[in-house]
């Protein structure tokens, strides 16, 4: 269950590192207008460039935060297939063991599953 809440703050990270991403570009568009408006011939020169920058920098931290996230889902994935594949084996040994310790007790209870199995057939 820990690793659900792990995966589940990864998550929220990834969202919340999107949500900068946004902001920044936000702030950087604003900053375009602002030139755009002191002046056309000065703001042309470096609005191209400007963008240029803006955009392959947005670009780059997208492709880090989505490479980040498939990372962290691919471990989250594991983590939690390990986890369930211990408890299942857990399981087994428990079950292992309880037969050995009770083998007349297992062979009565199996034998109640039979008949009932074998009545509930019958009505059919």
């Amino acid at each position: 269950m820990a690793r659900k809440s792990t995966v589940s703050s990864d998550i929220a990270e990834i969202e919340r590192e999107i949500s900068q991403l946004i902001g920044d570009l936000e702030t950087r568009v604003g900053r375009l207008n602002t030139m755009a408006r002191k002046g056309a011939a000065d703001a042309a020169n470096g609005t191209s460039e400007y963008i240029s920058e803006t955009l392959a920098d947005a670009a780059q931290r997208l492709r880090e935060t989505a490479n980040e996230a498939v990372e962290r889902a691919h471990n989250g994935a594991s983590a939690v297939g390990s986890e369930a594949s211990r408890f299942g084996s857990e399981a087994l040994q428990r079950l292992e063991d309880e037969i050995e310790q009770h083998p007349l007790l297992t062979v009565a209870v199996a034998a109640g599953i039979g008949f009932l199995a074998g009545m509930a057939g019958r009505r059919h």
